[in-house]
């Protein structure tokens, strides 16, 4: 089981998966980002320049794969704020926290924002 990500508007390379592990390092990269936040979630580090503004979007929306609409503007704000932390370091430090640091986070991370930015001209996507 895990999470699948699929344009609102069908189009080709619309789809995106990620397991249950690789979406909980996601959401804490999200969280860290000010992308995503609520639910009891909280930054532990606080980077300046990440914190939650009013386009933060509820990090409910990716506590399930319940198809939730993440329209194409909380999909394009996701992409900037997940490439900005990654530029400021943030995988790294959350890694640092981590005994069995995942190798490819950086890389589900990065990923995870390509498919936001792709999916922002199709109407944003479903978290299936």
């Amino acid at each position: 089981m895990g999470y699948a990500f699929e344009f609102e508007q069908p189009a080709s390379g619309g789809s995106f998966a990620l397991s249950n592990g690789q979406m909980s390092f996601v959401r804490e990269v999200m969280r860290e980002a000010g992308a995503a936040a609520g639910q009891g979630l909280e930054p532990a580090l606080r980077t300046p320049g990440l914190e939650p503004t009013g386009q933060t979007v509820d990090m409910e929306k990716f506590l399930s794969n319940s198809n939730w609409h993440v329209s194409a503007d909380e999909a394009g704000f996701i992409a900037t704020r997940l490439r900005s932390a990654m530029s400021k370091h943030v995988i790294a430090d959350l890694l640092s926290f981590h005994d069995d640091a995942p190798a490819d986070a950086g890389q589900w991370v990065s990923d995870f924002a390509d498919f936001n930015d792709r999916s922002v001209t199709h109407g944003g996507y479903r978290v299936r």
